[in-house]
């Protein structure tokens, strides 16, 4: 299941004024137009990474839990802020971090039950596991590495010229290059 923003990102990676240098546009006719591109772009960035750009709260909901524990397929991720079951009745049970083991250094970063635990004793009534991660490179747009950012330009300069045409071309291949070394495989 896809991760959920708890907390919006606080800005976007590339500004207003950064994005219309970029478009050459002089004018501040379609500034609401070029703010909704950037988020656009950010998202499908994001999509296609795998991850999230801006640093911010997020949830994952899932109910695939390996012997090893559960895996979280997003990056980066810096922190594990919160682990629960939802039983199925949709009612939130916290597990408590100190009954799980973090390992973010590992790829992708997995959440353990510690050793006096074991997933099925804890899912047993549950019908998925809730794990809140704070996720991004950093709260800032300069944080974010520049192939990411120059990504996000990219479609983002494809959209603004192509903007209301149903025949837009696919996103642009320097795109996929500059994601390329950021995507996560899945196996």
């Amino acid at each position: 299941m896809p991760m959920i923003n708890i907390t919006p990102p606080a800005v976007e990676p590339v500004s207003l004024d950064y994005a219309k240098i970029f478009l050459r546009v002089d004018t501040d006719d379609d500034d609401a137009l070029i703010t909704d591109l950037i988020r656009a772009a950010r998202i499908r960035v994001e999509a296609m990474i795998g991850g999230a750009l801006i640093t911010r709260e997020m949830r994952l909901t899932t109910t695939r839990v390996s012997g090893r524990g559960v895996f979280i397929n997003h990056h980066p991720i810096t922190d594990v802020t919160s682990v629960a079951v939802l039983d199925n009745a949709g009612a939130r049970v916290n597990v408590g971090l100190e009954n799980v083991t973090v390992n973010l250094r590992c790829q992708p970063p997995v959440v353990s039950l510690s050793a006096h635990n074991n997933w099925q004793a804890i899912l047993s009534g549950a019908s998925a596991v809730e794990i809140d991660v704070v996720a991004g490179h950093g709260s800032m747009p300069e944080d974010i590495p520049m192939p990411l950012r120059q990504a996000v330009l990219l479609i983002l300069a494809q959209s603004y010229e192509f903007r209301g045409d149903d025949n837009a071309p696919p996103v642009p291949m320097m795109v996929d290059a500059l994601l390329m070394p950021y995507r996560m495989v899945r196996l």
